[in-house]
């Protein structure tokens, strides 16, 4: 934030301050600078640099947030430090979670008063993203509440990118006195087993012969590229809505569907 005047008389001076919100920073170095704008013909912008230490009243050590990033089936565990930064003995009053369905969580002492740990562990059995927060309540005045912020991110162990093709607008018909546009209809999927037991695709079914696929092993039960390509004969103009089936023996996953959109015109 900065404030300043406007308008200095000639032979006078002015102020110009610089205000930092300590609130928004989580403690250490802080360096900002500001631009001042004027028109004096010798020096028409000045830089102004403020710096300075922000000290913490509790610090949270590697960091407020904490990410839990596994695999369908996993258990994630993260650990992380409360610690007292002011001379009053730090007590925590209250300890809560948004996302109590998804993370257990303990807060155990370690230095009475001066230093607190807290573990986070996910719950079994839990698949997608989810994000909350974990808030612990103080008895130190200038610094009530605590937020950590929590990423739950798990993933299957087989991943097939993209889901969805797009070809965008294919120009089929060309005007008179126009070049033909080039047409790129290719494209590829990365079908990629993560870890566990090797996977293998058994077959690739379209939902029409303009579609043609060819599979790629790059590394036999875990690395495959599949290239999809159109038949520019059978394209007929309108939306292009059509689906490959890609049948394996996951036993999660047997049949995965990617949808193939475009607009031919």
């Amino acid at each position: 934030m900065t404030s300043f005047d406007k308008v200095i008389p000639s032979g006078q001076e002015g102020k110009v301050t610089l205000k930092v919100k300590a609130k928004q920073s989580r403690g250490g170095k802080l360096n900002k600078s500001a631009t001042v704008h004027s028109n004096d013909p010798k020096k028409p912008t000045l830089r102004l640099t403020l710096t300075g230490k922000v000290k913490t009243f509790i610090s949270v050590e590697p960091s407020n947030r904490v990410y839990l990033n596994g695999y369908e089936g996993d258990v994630i565990s993260k650990s992380l430090k409360i610690i007292n930064q002011v001379k009053s003995p730090l007590k925590i009053t209250e300890l809560k979670s948004n996302i109590d369905d998804k993370i257990n969580y303990e807060l155990k002492p370690v230095v009475e008063g001066k230093e607190f740990e807290l573990t986070v562990k996910t719950l079994a059995g839990l698949k997608g993203r989810t994000n909350g927060l974990i808030t612990l309540e103080t008895n130190i005045d200038k610094k009530p509440k605590i937020e950590i912020r929590v990423s739950v991110n798990f993933k299957d162990e087989l991943t097939v990118s993209p889901n969805v093709i797009h070809f965008g607008r294919i120009a089929i018909t060309t005007k008179p006195g126009k070049t033909p546009a080039k047409l790129n209809l290719n494209r590829n999927i990365t079908f990629k087993k993560e870890r566990g037991d090797p996977v293998k695709i058994q077959k690739i079914v379209p939902s029409s012969d303009l579609i043609k696929t060819s599979i790629e092993t790059r590394e036999e039960g875990k690395l495959y590229k599949i290239s999809v390509s159109l038949n520019k004969e059978k394209l007929q103009t309108g939306k292009l809505e059509e689906t490959l089936e890609i049948h394996t023996n996951y036993k999660k996953k047997p049949v995965i569907k990617i949808s193939v959109r475009g607009n031919v015109i």
